[in-house]
């Protein structure tokens, strides 16, 4: 793109889009007391807050297969090694003279390797933590995202580093985050979301600063700086196809001309509290689609891998059968749990999954097994982040909002209320709202 298509504003752009498209994302069905109760421990599911973990194929693979009109349960390809290379690399760690370090400590390891690059092991101070600077020269910061390579030692639920970018061509500090569920330790890549904005540190001075606080044993390598090249785009997505996305959510969003994905437990469709085969039709009919989230909404990276692979396998096989197709390949990872071994069994059926991170991102992605969303739940952070994606300074093209219950009186899930008034702000917002399978097939172009 030139400059002159770029020197459109966004809300110019989307002024003019919004009179002659309207916004879309995806839905789900109605309620009904079919089929046997959930056990109570699981009628209501948990929220997907936690991450991921990548893989180090051995070989690149050729052209991956996005879904075709005739779908099949498994994929020719591995979706991964077409676009891990999309971008720039700015830092290989095979040296970091410009590194400074700031907390803690950084040095080169030969221990752990990614794609054959060294890696820089990060290793808190007594205080618990660590933080380097690098300079970030020769970028223009208002179009550059970032993609970075992580290895946690550490297991269990983590709080990701923070990549704070000190940006005076945006007039703004941009803090980019990452959230992390470790199960088993291994190399996974990140997609980085801008989570909100602020002060300059410096006006005169560009540099990303890397910190975490906490005993976490960490490595970085490959990161890369990589174009934000696209007009702003939302997409909204459903967990756990559970009935109030039907009931609630789809005639709220109806209103709006808006549509979402959902995706499903495809082994509880029908019980009382999930959707039921008719209303996941009516809603497709409708314009929804339909991902995997899994058979039964175990947390997948905990699961031995055959396991592992009969969730993820019965589940795609589910909606193949079911007429379900365009989304068919598309996977929400339950809890963001998996690990490197569920990921290169997830890529034998799936060119695309998800889990919950931080932050507004670039629809350019470098890891397309662990996609970065956002939670929708707090319509005040809605609001921020649509104003982030809209505001032309601010190098992010693509918003991913996650949802899972639509409710009064829940401490974790929207209220109805609070619900329609999200996507009222999105609806006067004027962006252009489009299905999760877009955002998928837009790799692959």
């Amino acid at each position: 793109m030139d400059e002159d298509q770029r020197s459109v504003t966004k809300r110019a752009f989307l002024t003019a889009v919004s009179t002659a498209v309207g916004a879309g994302c995806l839905a789900t069905s109605e309620s009904e007391n079919d089929h046997n109760e959930v056990p109570p421990d699981e009628n209501r599911s948990e929220p997907d807050l936690e991450p991921d973990r990548e893989f180090d194929p051995k070989s690149e693979p050729d052209e991956p297969e996005s879904e075709s009109d005739e779908p099949t349960l498994f994929l020719d390809n591995d979706s991964r090694g077409i676009l891990w290379d999309n971008g720039r690399q700015w830092q290989s760690g095979e040296r970091f003279d410009e590194w400074e370090v700031l907390a803690g400590s950084a040095e080169i390891s030969t221990s752990r390797v990614y794609r054959g690059w060294q890696s820089v092991h990060m290793t808190a101070a007594g205080d618990g933590r660590t933080a380097v600077r690098i300079p970030l020269d020769g970028f223009d910061l208002t179009k550059t995202s970032f993609s970075v390579a992580m290895y946690i030692e550490t297991p269990g639920p983590q709080i990701g580093p923070s990549f704070d970018v000190n940006a005076p061509a945006c007039d703004a500090q941009l803090h980019f985050r990452t959230r992390h569920k470790i199960d088993k330790p291994g190399w996974i890549r990140y997609d980085l979301g801008i989570s909100h904005t602020s002060a300059l540190e410096s006006t005169k001075e560009s540099y990303m600063t890397i910190s975490w606080t906490g005993n976490v044993d960490w490595y970085l390598a490959d990161i890369r700086a990589v174009p934000v090249e696209e007009e702003p785009r939302l997409f909204i997505q459903f967990d756990d196809s559970l009935r109030t996305t039907y009931e609630t959510a789809f005639p709220i969003m109806r209103e709006y001309g808006i549509e979402a994905t959902v995706f499903t437990i495809t082994g509880r469709e029908g019980y009382s509290s999930h959707l039921t085969l008719s209303q996941m039709e009516e809603m497709q009919d409708a314009g929804w689609e339909f991902g995997s989230h899994t058979h039964t909404h175990r947390r997948t990276g905990e699961l031995p891998l055959d396991e592992q692979r009969t969730e993820l396998e019965h589940s795609k096989e589910w909606l193949l059968d079911h007429g379900f197709t365009q989304a068919a390949s598309t996977l929400a990872y339950p809890f963001g749990s998996f690990t490197t071994a569920t990921m290169d069994i997830a890529a034998e059926y799936y060119d695309f999954a998800t889990h919950v991170q931080y932050g507004a991102m670039n629809r350019t992605i470098n890891s397309p097994l662990s996609v970065n969303r956002h939670l929708g739940d707090t319509p005040e952070k809605v609001r921020e982040l649509i104003d982030l994606l809209l505001d032309e300074r601010i190098p992010t093209d693509t918003l991913v909002l996650c949802y899972h219950d639509v409710v009064e009186g829940h401490n974790n899930w929207i209220s109805p209320s609070e619900f329609r008034e999200s996507m009222a702000y999105i609806n006067e917002s004027g962006v252009q709202c489009l299905l999760t399978s877009n955002l998928r097939d837009h790799q692959f172009e």
